[in-house]
């Protein structure tokens, strides 16, 4: 036990008191402190008076006791009653078997010696903060300036036991002992309260017992207190052993006691203590409280550690109203060791960063700092006072380290204060470690100032993932709110790529309405950023909150709201340069994010694929995605471009995924020179693309928009990394009819074809690799009939092989054959064996159709679209025969023989105009004939008229040259120079054309007509297709669902009214025309 001190608490100026209570509670205390010996107390009181007569008698009279008992003897030393019975008989406050006072004689009146009790009964009650023995009351709370003390007499207690109900709970208390009660007195307490408490704290048992002792007026109690299943306010005690030992002075001023401590199983707040154990050592005097510990507990457990011994070694120092206080000790604990849950957090935060650059920072934190604090140990000093200027916490020094004596956590002059100002505490700490962050910071607050943390951290690195925080102010102003201005830089994995350099400026506050940040624009910048397949260069970019509010607050839920305009950012995309920007970007969260004016330039020079959108929004639902609109695309080495796209887009394990895509497809015009597309657009509607890795792959069904029907179907693939790539080209079928006409899809056929019916077929593809294009393909019709401006085709077959399809050139030796072709004159069965350049140059290599018995051949020939200048073509006419021309131009009236060879040599200028030029059709040996076999109409013609007609109507001749001249575009002049003309069979023959037959007679016969007009039209229409109009302007009809020319040879009409003698020949002749034909063709030879 030690001795109660005269302990000052350092800046006490409290005046010094004479006692720790007055004096006219002393008594009261004294007596309070010992209700369960209550039968004593009762005795020493009535020995303060002297005995007069019947003692007990005269004392229940003079405090107005309502009591009964039996008197057994009364004699002038001693007097015993029985069944004493004090207050209410149905429910005394005192009973006793049997009483006995023993009197002693001096000079004065008598005096009780001492007092016997025999199961004496104590019965109160402690309700609403007040003590209360009902009637007895008046008699045990007197007021007495008499300084505390235990009366001089001896007491001999038998069985006694109280009673005391109370607002928590009933205490029960069971007594027996004898001596004399200021010095010398020996018994037994034993005290029990089950269920004892309140809803806030109960203990489902409490007792005590033990030895109750006086010394030369002193008390002393020496037992144990035991507690089992004590609960207060989230606070549990299985079980816990207090062995007292206890001393009163005689003034009842003074209390010193030890204490040994043995708990067993103690929680509270989720912490547990497997056992507690300890010595406390304490006085009380009218000076305060003065206590020493040395406490021990085992396997201590909280929800981020576990230690296995810890020992808390102090002392605490109170004045009497406990108004002042401090205490101080010293914190040491061993066996450190994480919680078996501690690292759930950490588990669940390293989950949710599941692939970012955290992940794999906190996998290292988490196993650092359970090998760490593994066996580690703790150690602290602190100072906790109270006072007038409020609550204050020292901690001159704190310090975890672990096993192998490594600092993990040191703090220094850490001082917390709870004053009348505000709350305020300044410190510094650092932690260390094998495996685990470096970070120094320090705490600083005013009395009633705001509160501020400086900390950096030091950078912490898993391989490439890192972290550090360069800079870090944290400020705590007076409402309440904590406001936060700092410098976080990463680099690391983020899902699907990775980041360098990441600096990330955070500026926000945290207080009643939540967590907020970036309230202002601020520049975020990195070193490199890489995802999925694109890889970024350094770049700073603005970020701005949007509206004015905050970029990013969390109250209730968490919500991001960030903009930035002319976003501009350059890279590599799969290790081709790649450059992408936007006018306006923008994300929300919940939600999603937006970007405006999208642009993306992959590849550079000739092989770059440039992307555009007018809008891309996505959301951050479990699949990132959304949609796009106004978009363009394009291939730089393909010379076809998508616009107009839009269609919904997802990235969805690492692969970027376009669905129900639609675009429209154009030719790309490269040149100066080159002004109208050769294709028409097509359209798709439902396009697919996937960009997974570095390889993108694209389908779509291409469909004319007029007719909606299915052009033909495309497959790409292309290589980001490599630039190459591949599109399969299938036209599975393409049907040409009255709903699509060729033009439709090709400006090529536009003027040159009106009309198709049929179908072609056929596969391409296109190759890039390396920056060359190569493209190849295969088309083929079975049956096509065409309607062009130079008359119909049907029944044209063949295949086209493009050895390159995009400038749609071809090998040499192409073949088409046609059933038939007519342009004014039907030609069956042709063959036509060509190529074709850069889609503009097609070389003839040899045209042929049977053709009037003989064969219509085309010279080979270069035929150039658009070619400014002259273009010569040469048409054989080989083996012509005339009888057959006459029958398939339907001449009924002429008659015609001879076998015919010669030349049509046309060309045309930089205008298109062509000229049939030295044109020569000569008979072949042995000549033939040429008549009229039809009858004479024009009846009237006069005698000598008719006689010449009638002896020329038949001709034979040896040989005929027909020569050919003349502008296409006007009047061609046809030369016949017959020779060795006489008269053939059906000629009138008379004495003159018996003599002219004996001579040598040559005809120079000169026609103007338009009757290779539709020729020429063919040849020009190669190069010039907008030179032909609507073929049924140019001579051609409509007959049973065909194009069928107009017959230009009409047969002679008779005038309306033939008989008329005003009709005669010299009327109806020009002015400049001669009577029978033009001059030049007078000379007969």
């Amino acid at each position: 036990m030690v001795a109660t001190e005269q302990y000052v608490l350092e800046n006490d100026d409290a005046p010094g008191r004479s006692g720790l209570w007055p004096s006219r509670w002393r008594w009261r205390i004294s007596l309070g402190m010992l209700l369960v010996i209550l039968a004593v107390l009762i005795g020493a009181w009535f020995s303060r008076e002297q005995i007069a007569g019947l003692v007990i008698e005269d004392l229940l009279e003079q405090y107005d006791l309502e009591a009964s008992y039996d008197i057994v003897s009364i004699d002038p030393q001693r007097q015993v009653i029985a069944n004493l019975v004090i207050g209410d008989p149905d429910r005394p406050n005192f009973t006793a078997e049997q009483v006995t006072v023993n009197l002693d004689y001096g000079f004065r009146s008598p005096s009780v010696e001492g007092v016997s009790l025999v199961k004496p009964r104590l019965y109160g009650t402690y309700l609403e903060g007040e003590l209360s023995f009902g009637s007895l009351d008046p008699l045990i709370f007197t007021d007495s300036d008499g300084p505390a003390a235990l009366p001089e007499m001896d007491v001999f207690i038998e069985d006694g036991r109280a009673l005391i109900e109370s607002d928590y709970g009933a205490i029960a208390a069971k007594l027996n002992g004898r001596g004399p009660l200021d010095d010398g007195f020996a018994g037994e307490l034993a005290l029990t309260a089950p269920g004892i408490g309140n809803e806030t704290c109960s203990a489902r048992e409490a007792t005590a017992y033990g030895d109750l002792a006086t010394s030369a007026g002193s008390l002393s109690f020496d037992g144990p207190l035991r507690l089992r299943k004590l609960e207060c306010e989230g606070a549990r005690v299985a079980s816990a052993y207090i062995g007292a030992s206890l001393a009163v002075s005689k003034d009842f001023t003074v209390v010193d006691g030890d204490l040994d401590l043995r708990g067993q199983r103690i929680a509270y707040s989720g912490n547990s203590l497997a056992q507690l154990a300890g010595e406390v050592e304490f006085g009380w005097s009218e000076r305060g409280l003065n206590l020493d510990h040395n406490l021990t507990g085992e396997t201590l457990a909280t929800a981020y550690a576990t230690i296995g011994r810890i020992a808390a070694d102090g002392s605490f120092r109170a004045d009497p109203s406990f108004e002042r206080s401090e205490w101080r000790v010293g914190l040491s604990g061993e066996d450190l060791n994480m919680a078996s849950d501690a690292s759930a957090p950490l588990a669940s935060a390293r989950d949710a960063s599941e692939g970012t650059f955290l992940a794999p920072l906190l996998a290292k934190f988490d196993r650092s700092l359970a090998q760490a604090l593994s066996g580690g140990r703790l150690e602290a000093d602190a100072m906790v006072r109270t006072g007038d200027a409020g609550l204050r916490v020292l901690l001159p020094e704190a310090r975890v380290a672990g096993a192998n004596d490594d600092m993990i956590l040191a703090l220094s002059r850490v001082a917390w204060a709870n004053v009348e100002q505000g709350t305020r505490i300044t410190g510094n700490f650092i932690t260390g470690g094998e495996g685990l962050p470096q970070i120094t910071g320090r705490m600083e607050q005013s009395p009633g100032g705001s509160f501020a943390l400086r900390a950096t951290m030091e950078e912490y690195a898993v391989g490439a993932d890192r972290i550090a925080i360069p800079r870090m102010q944290v400020r705590k102003d007076r409402s309440g709110s904590l406001n936060f201005v700092g410098l976080v830089r990463a680099s690391g994995a983020l899902p699907g790529g990775s980041v360098r350099d990441l600096d990330i400026p955070l500026e926000g506050a945290w207080g009643d309405n939540g967590l907020v940040i970036g309230q202002r624009c601020s520049e975020m910048r990195f070193e490199s950023l890489a995802i999925a397949q694109l890889s970024l260069r350094a770049q700073r970019l603005a970020l701005c909150p949007q509206s004015g509010g905050s970029m990013v607050r969390y109250d209730d839920a968490l919500r991001i709201k960030i903009e930035t305009r002319s976003l501009t950012l350059a890279g590599e995309l799969a290790d081709s340069p790649a450059s992408l920007s936007a006018g306006a970007a923008s994300i929300n969260y919940p939600g999603g994010f937006k970007l405006e004016e999208f642009s993306a330039t992959i590849g550079t020079g000739g092989s770059a694929v440039r992307l555009t959108a007018a809008q891309l929004d996505g959301t951050f639902d479990e699949a990132v995605g959304g949609t796009f609109t106004g978009g363009t695309a394009q291939l730089d080495l393909v010379p076809l471009d998508l616009a107009e796209m839009a269609g919904n887009w997802a990235y969805v394990g690492d692969t970027v995924v376009v669905e129900e895509g639609a675009f429209v497809l154009t030719e790309r015009l490269d040149g100066v020179e080159v002004t109208e597309a050769r294709f028409e657009p097509l359209i798709a509607n439902d396009a697919t693309l996937t960009l997974s890795g570095e390889t993108i792959s694209a389908k779509a069904d291409l469909l004319n928009p007029g007719s909606m029907r299915l052009v033909t179907r495309v497959d790409v693939i292309h290589d980001l990394a490599t630039g190459n790539g591949r599109a399969g080209i299938d036209f599975p079928g393409l049907l040409f009819d009255e709903k699509l006409a060729p033009e439709d899809v090709s400006i090529l056929a536009k003027g040159v074809i009106a009309f198709a019916n049929g179908t072609i077929s056929g596969r391409g593809e296109v190759l890039w690799t390396d920056g060359d294009v190569d493209s190849k393909g295969t088309f083929s019709t079975d049956g096509l009939d065409l309607a062009a401006t130079f008359g119909p085709i049907d029944g044209l077959r063949g295949s086209i092989a493009f050895t390159d399809l995009i400038n749609l050139t071809t090998a040499p030796g192409q073949v088409l054959e046609i059933a038939a072709l007519n342009p004014g004159i039907e030609v069956l069965e042709g063959r036509v064996e060509y190529s074709m350049t850069g889609g503009e140059l097609i070389a003839v290599e040899d045209a042929r159709w049977p053709f009037m018995g003989g064969t219509l051949i085309l010279r080979p020939v270069k035929i150039e679209y658009g070619s400014p200048g002259p273009q010569r073509y040469v048409f054989e006419m080989v083996g012509l025969d005339a009888e057959v021309f006459v029958a398939q131009m339907e001449l009924s009236n002429i008659g015609a023989s001879g076998i015919f060879d010669g030349t049509v040599p046309i060309v045309f200028d930089s205008e298109g105009n062509g000229t049939i030029e030295g044109g020569l059709l000569i008979s072949r040996p042995p000549g033939g004939n040429v008549s009229y076999v039809g009858e004479l109409t024009y009846e009237d013609m006069g005698a000598m008229a008719n006689f010449a007609f009638q002896s020329l109507r038949s001709l034979d001749y040896n040989q005929m040259m027909v020569g050919l001249d003349g502008s296409l575009a006007g009047e061609i002049i046809t030369n016949f120079r017959i020779d060795g003309v006489r008269q053939g069979e059906g000629a009138s023959r008379n004495f003159v054309t018996r003599q002219l037959a004996k001579l040598p007679i040559r005809f120079n016969i000169s026609v103007r007509s338009h009757n290779f007009y539709e020729l020429s039209t063919v040849v020009r229409s190669y190069f010039d297709p907008s030179y032909l109009s609507n073929p049924t302007t140019r001579g051609f009809r409509f007959e049973d669902g065909r194009l069928v020319p107009i017959s230009p040879f009409a047969e002679p009409q008779l005038p309306d009214n033939p008989d008329d003698g005003s009709s005669n020949p010299e009327e109806i002749r020009r002015d400049d025309e001669p009577a029978v034909q033009p001059p030049e063709s007078d000379n007969l030879q």
